[in-house]
This record gives C-alpha cells, structure tokens and sequence, in this order.
C-alpha cells in the first residue's frame, strides 16, 4: 500500500519493543496457529498494524490507556476509517481484553477469519438481484402488491451468475407451512446451477429451519419479522452457525416522521424504530443488514440515500441497499453517496432493463470498483 522506507524501518523497530499485550496475542496466533498467518507490526500505507492477515485483509489492533484519551480516540476512528475503506477489516481489543478475556478475543478472531463479508466501505461493491418466491416462482410488485409473475427463480439465478452478479437473495413471501420442504428442494435446485453465494429468507423461525437451509446449499439465512417478534433468535443463530451466515433483512416506512420497521412483508407496522434496531440487531450477531425502503421499493425512482447513509455511519457491518433502484444512475448515487457494501434489486434485472454487465462497466467508469465479469 505504498509504506515509505522509513515506516518499514519503524515497523521493524516496533518488532523489537511488543508489549506484554501483544506478547501474549502474539503467542497465539504465531505459525498460523488460528489456520492464517497474521504478522506483526506490519506496514499498511502510512500506518503500523499490531497484526496483520493478507489472506483475509483483518488488521487487529491493541488499545492500552493511552487510546482513552480524547486526542488519540479521534486518531485511532480516523486511522480505522482510511483502513477499511482500501477494504480491510479491523478488530480492536483493549489491553485488558487480551489479559481477562483472552477466549473471547480469539473466538472473536476466529469468526473474522471465517466470514465472507467484507467490512463497511469494503473497495469491492457488490450487485445482487433478488428473487421474490411464491408457488415456485419468482413475482415482484410495487411496495409489496400487485404481485406479477417475473419466471422461474432457478432458470434466473443459472443466468445472474452467468452476467456477473456477486450474489443473489431468494425470499420466500409466503412462508407457508410447506415452506421448509419447498424451499430445500429450491435451495438444492440452485446451488447445482450456480457457483456464486446465495442468501435464502422467508418464514425462517427457528434453529432446525436455518440448518435445513444451510444444509441444502445455501450460503447464508435471511431474517426479518421473526427477529423483531423474537430477538434472541439473531443471538441463537449467530451462536449456532457463525456471524457469517446471518443476515437481518429490515423494512421500512416513514410514519409521522419517523423510520419505522414494518412485518409480514411489510404490512404490519411496529413500535420499533429502524435505527434503533438495526444497531441492536447488530449487537445481537447480525453479519450483514438488507435493508429494504418500502416507500421506494418497485418505484424505480431511486434508493433511499438518506437513511442508507445514516444506517451505514452507524454501525460496522456490511449494509445492503434495496428498495427503488430503476437507472444505472441509481446504482452510482447509491455506492458514491452512501458508501454501502452493496446494492440490491429485482425487476430492473428480471425484465432486463439493466443488464448486469453493463451496469459494472458504468460503475467502474465512475471509479466504483466492483468484481471484474
């Protein structure tokens, strides 16, 4: 990342001078013992990282008492944000930690190691259409109604991997009580055409729904009305399977002012406001947020760039952006203005008013990086 010769020379200065902390953080993670190898006081542009893994672009970082003061916390948010937004991942541990919870810290470890998602403001945007499943079949309407028929969810996704989408969501919209063996069938279906990640949601209300799921190919779940009826499922799911294979899908509206988040595929509104719980929902083990404007969703007049901004500022999990894309314009407003891991859609691709190749070649002309098709 372009270190000068003189922060390699403190680098190896530093190499010589750990302190007890990173002594012992350093006795675990030494000959790759958590399956990667990690370095120590490794050069990153004009930065030192405490540790650094290149497989997996996760920087972690020790704090002592130093870092509580005023000055050096304001140091230490400015230095995280320039690392992350070249993509890297950043885990900060205080001191303290490292003595008392040491278990905890490299579990902590552990599971950055193992997920798929890359951090807010990661340098690669991701694309990903999404198919609304009903009887078998993709449908899509205008915020949430007026279903129409948009073809054959398994014939779609073989034809998304194919253009270059990065990954694709299946959301069950009806969630009946024959969901779980119909959606097993449609997950193995996919997962023997296609080679990209899918996330599969919809009527998902317990462990053995998940692992159904997980089992039959899909990459990820997708949780909405079950998590805010009970949330102490995000914190089962993540415990059971990994940060990295929750997703906590939210929908919104604006009432009175105020985001609030709505159930059962947005018709019933709740007393909870969107921020709100999508910082819980985070706090809980949430891996990724999929949040979804409902005054904007199948408007095709573009997302919802002022609440998306203001979820992404907020929280340090990769968000993905749904709900009024209608223009390979909205696609650039949404990554330039909100800076949001990725963004989703459905009809503008299903009825192929944007072709996925041409929308990455628009992005990259605005200096958007996204993966090559």
């Amino acid at each position: 990342m372009g270190a000068s010769d003189l922060i390699f020379k403190n680098a190896a200065a530093l190499r010589n001078n750990m302190t007890p902390a990173e002594m012992l953080l350093w006795g675990h993670l030494k000959g790759s013992q958590l399956g990667s190898k990690f370095r120590r006081q490794h050069p990153l542009g004009i930065y030192i990282a405490d540790f650094y893994c290149h497989q997996h672009k996760i920087v972690i970082e020790l704090d002592g008492s130093i870092h509580n003061l005023a000055k050096v916390a304001k140091n230490d948010i400015e230095r995280q944000l320039n690392i992350e937004t070249d993509g890297i991942k950043v885990l900060r541990f205080k001191n303290e930690e490292i003595f008392n919870q040491l278990e905890k810290v490299l579990n902590t470890i552990k599971e950055a190691i193992g997920s798929p998602f890359r951090g807010r403001g990661g340098l690669t945007k991701r694309i990903i259409p999404c198919l609304d499943v009903k009887d078998g079949r993709t449908v899509k309407g205008v915020n949430f109604v007026d279903l129409r028929d948009a073809g054959d969810p398994v014939e779609l996704a073989w034809n998304y991997s194919r253009q270059g989408a990065d990954e694709l969501v299946f959301l069950d919209i009806t969630a009946t009580h024959e969901r779980r063996k119909t959606m097993v069938e449609l997950v193995k279906a996919v997962a023997r055409q296609i080679n990209i990640p899918f996330t599969i949601g919809g009527g998902i209300n317990e462990i053995a729904d998940a692992d159904a799921l997980l089992n039959a190919g899909a990459d990820k779940i997708s949780i909405n009305s079950a998590a805010v009826r009970n949330p102490e499922l995000i914190d089962q799911l993540a415990k059971a399977f990994g940060v990295q294979f929750v997703v906590v899908a939210v929908d919104t509206r604006l009432i009175d002012g105020f985001n609030i988040v709505h159930l059962n595929g947005g018709r019933i509104p709740t007393e909870k406001e969107t921020l709100h719980w999508i910082m819980e929902a985070e706090s809980r083990g949430a891996g990724e947020i999929l949040l979804t404007s409902m005054d904007h969703d199948g408007t095709k007049g573009g997302f919802d760039n002022y609440l998306l901004k203001l979820v992404n500022d907020s929280v340090n999990i990769p968000v993905i952006a749904s709900g009024g894309a209608g223009s390979v314009q909205h696609f650039v407003e949404v990554f330039e203005q909100t800076n949001v891991d990725a963004a989703l859609a459905a009809s503008v691709f299903h009825y192929g008013e944007i072709l996925i190749p041409d929308l990455k070649r628009v992005l990259k002309r605005n200096n958007i990086e996204v993966r090559e098709v």
